[in-house]
């Protein structure tokens, strides 16, 4: 597979946009007999008309999101749109869209999506799905990586839910000349590809107040302990009276921990509060039982787990000695880019620094992440994440 990553600052102009990427790719790239184009774009793009017309250009499907901010081999871009085309002889890209995930049987709509995807005549399941969902939906985020794992008989998915600069209301999936706002965008790979991953959370928190969730349903969580919800976050002088919880509390998200599970643990935002029964929601489920804390997030937090998760997949692809990469994505939380406020280019400067030469890099700031916790014998344990890097080479 071969890979070349294109940036332009003309996101008011889609034609002019589409026509300035597809002479940078082609100046970098032949293509070869399949390829796929990424596009993570700011929420003001005409995603639609854009990629209507680097299809035509380039004779390629064009998937993709809005994005709060976008990285290239360059470092972290606001305002703008990148594009990233994959090509290769030996591995092939099949897209598709659901219908709108707006209802009770959203489920068998990201199933019959996916299956709609899968070469006549396979009965393998693919080596890669890229994900772009929607923001919004009436339901956790953990069940767009469930429902994909059911689907595809756990296969690897890497991806995330378009956001936008938390208005809630501009973030899109593209596919092709098409947009949406409630409808999952899903590419899967079929052929040579042997991704590897990794994943980094945070290690500040308050150890103190360390408790178990006693009473939730989902993403809805009652008691922890035996305090409401919101007289657990106020046990941490956190103030609760907020009119926007999801911003308000960027830098206090919850971290999960299972008894007896040695996977990565899970980070949650906090969503929403309701004062008349004391609950939080959140924008991922929080299982009874599992053992609960607020952490804090500083700047110095945010930049080491990046570099050690860079680092973790560089030596994860060193280990594939039958496999030359091209490209690694990294989807990283819209709350990360909050919290470093005026250093918000802090991670895209670490991954243009650790980045090898000769491969490309690739990525968006998500309200949401899905990511494999653990990659084995070509089984994922595909998990939705809040406030975490993530990373896929390929």
């Amino acid at each position: 597979m071969r890979s070349a990553v294109a940036v332009t600052q003309e996101v008011d102009d889609a034609d002019r946009a589409a026509r300035d990427l597809a002479d940078n790719i082609k100046k970098q790239l032949v293509l070869q007999k399949y390829s796929l184009g990424l596009i993570f774009c700011d929420a003001d793009t005409d995603g639609a008309a854009l990629t209507r017309e680097l299809r035509e250009l380039l004779g390629i499907e064009i998937a993709g999101m809005t994005t709060l901010a976008a990285l290239s081999p360059q470092g972290r871009h606001e305002a703008a749109i990148v594009l990233t085309v994959f090509t290769a002889d030996d591995c092939l890209f099949s897209s598709g869209v659901s219908a709108p995930l707006n209802v009770d049987d959203f489920e068998d709509r990201i199933t019959r999506a996916y299956q709609a995807t899968i070469p006549e005549g396979s009965d393998a399941k693919p080596g890669l799905v890229f994900t772009f969902c929607p923001f919004g939906m009436p339901f956790s985020g953990d069940n767009y990586p469930s429902a994909l794992s059911k689907a595809t008989n756990n296969a690897p998915v890497i991806g995330g839910v378009a956001s936008d600069d938390y208005d809630y209301e501009r973030a899109r999936v593209f596919l092709s000349g098409e947009e949406y706002k409630d409808a999952m965008v899903i590419v899967s790979l079929w052929g040579n590809v042997q991704p590897v991953f990794a994943i980094r959370h945070v290690t500040s928190r308050f150890a103190e107040r360390i408790r178990r969730v006693t009473e939730a349903e989902r993403n809805i969580v009652r008691k922890v302990g035996d305090e409401s919800f919101i007289e657990y976050l106020k046990g941490f002088g956190l103030k609760t009276d907020v009119d926007d919880p999801l911003l308000a509390f960027t830098s206090y998200p919850m971290i999960l921990r299972q008894e007896d599970d040695d996977e990565t643990p899970v980070m949650r935002h906090i969503s929403g509060l309701n004062k008349a029964d004391g609950s939080g929601s959140f924008l991922g489920d929080v299982p009874v039982g599992a053992q609960a804390n607020i952490c804090l997030i500083n700047k110095a937090d945010i930049a080491t787990a990046c570099r050690e998760s860079m680092q973790a997949l560089l030596e994860a692809g060193g280990m594939q000695h039958d496999y030359t990469y091209s490209a690694v994505l990294c989807i990283s939380c819209c709350g990360r880019s909050i919290i470093l406020g005026g250093d918000a280019d802090a991670e895209g400067r670490i991954l243009a620094e650790m980045l090898p030469q000769g491969l490309a890099l690739t990525g968006a700031y998500c309200l949401g992440e899905i990511c494999p916790t653990r990659y084995r014998d070509g089984c994922a344990t595909n998990r939705f994440h809040n406030c975490s890097i993530t990373f896929c080479m390929l």
